[in-house]
């Protein structure tokens, strides 16, 4: 199985990205580097692929010459390269996880786990499951505020089955939204290590902190350019999520092969980007969940764009977000 590990950075190479580089070159996984504008021109690593703006508009990508600048949604082209290249499975990061030994180690598709057994395919708080002696109760980034208490419950037996997203929670200072750093100044959260559930029809959100996704759901990584930097990974995972619960599958949680050593942050900011989450995420999940979508990865793309087009007549993303889907979809087709 090729694998290949994707981040974007606008920072030198620090300890993080280093220990990525040297994992990837002990498991021969291909690292792939894109940065933005603010990225420092010398950029130079041991093991790995760095992609400036002028090496990424180069590329025979649409995606890569409609792309915005200072966008975290750049990091669509990285997947796009990993798909050229062949890969069959595209790990992302971001620069200020460190992963453990055991990051690139052992992946693979089938796991035999307990699923999450929930009435309406509701929320769920996921990270209720995996914390270790915490005394206060903490959520993932992008639940919805009043779910914070939704512990899921667990079905009795294990079952065997292939998950072709699977997501990580970081410990240390894990990802959890504005709110939660406000009210909680020193945080290092350890979760249950080699513990994995399957998500079942319950929603969670997913990040793109520790995401490994197989090339079955590839079209599904694209990540939105138009909404706040905070947030394009929560709507890229509910959308995919939407998706993959109406085509009868689910997606795994596991922990931990990372630890989270947080960039600094105006949190003030955060809470502002995500402000708009919170106010549209209830109210465009329930507009999701009632669209018609068709079954089989051979209609990923088409539901994407459903999706997204419902999502704008509600007016909760921009319409000029289709003019980069559609490069993303073109893009798509031809690497098919």
């Amino acid at each position: 199985m090729k694998k290949s590990v994707v981040i974007t950075t606008i920072n030198k190479p620090n300890e993080n990205i280093k220990k990525i580089s040297n994992l990837c070159l002990k498991d021969q996984s291909d690292f792939i580097i894109i940065g933005d504008k603010k990225t420092p021109k010398n950029f130079i690593i041991k093991y790995g692929n760095y992609y400036g703006i002028k090496s990424q508009e180069k590329l025979k990508f649409q995606f890569s010459k409609v792309c915005k600048k200072n966008n975290y949604a750049r990091k669509n082209i990285g997947y796009l390269i990993s798909m050229k290249n062949k890969s069959k499975v595209i790990i992302e990061t971001d620069d200020d996880n460190f992963p453990k030994d055991n990051f690139i180690k052992n992946i693979k598709l089938k796991h035999k786990v307990k699923q999450v057994k929930i009435k309406n395919n509701d929320w769920v708080n996921i990270y209720n499951i995996f914390t270790v002696n915490n005394k206060k109760s903490i959520w993932p980034r992008g639940l919805p505020l009043n779910k914070i208490d939704e512990i899921p419950k667990l079905s009795n037996k294990k079952k065997s089955k292939n998950f072709y997203l699977q997501q990580g929670v970081c410990e240390g200072n894990p990802d959890v939204d504005a709110l939660y750093r406000i009210l909680n100044k020193k945080i290092n959260v350890k979760f249950k290590k080699n513990y994995s559930v399957d998500l079942g029809k319950a929603f969670s959100p997913t990040n793109s902190q520790n995401t490994i996704w197989f090339n079955r759901y590839f079209p599904l990584m694209y990540l939105p350019s138009t909404c706040e930097m905070r947030v394009t990974d929560i709507w890229r995972g509910i959308i995919a999520l939407n998706i993959i619960i109406k085509d009868r599958s689910s997606i795994l949680f596991f922990g931990t092969t990372m630890k989270q050593i947080r960039n600094i942050h105006d949190l003030t900011d955060d809470l502002k980007q995500e402000f708009s989450l919170y106010k549209n995420l209830e109210k465009g999940l329930e507009k999701l969940k009632k669209l018609k979508l068709d079954k089989g990865n051979k209609n990923y793309l088409k539901n994407l764009l459903v999706s997204y087009k419902a999502l704008i007549k509600e007016k909760i993303f921009n319409p000029n977000e289709l003019k980069y889907l559609y490069a993303w979809i073109d893009d798509i087709k031809k690497l098919n």
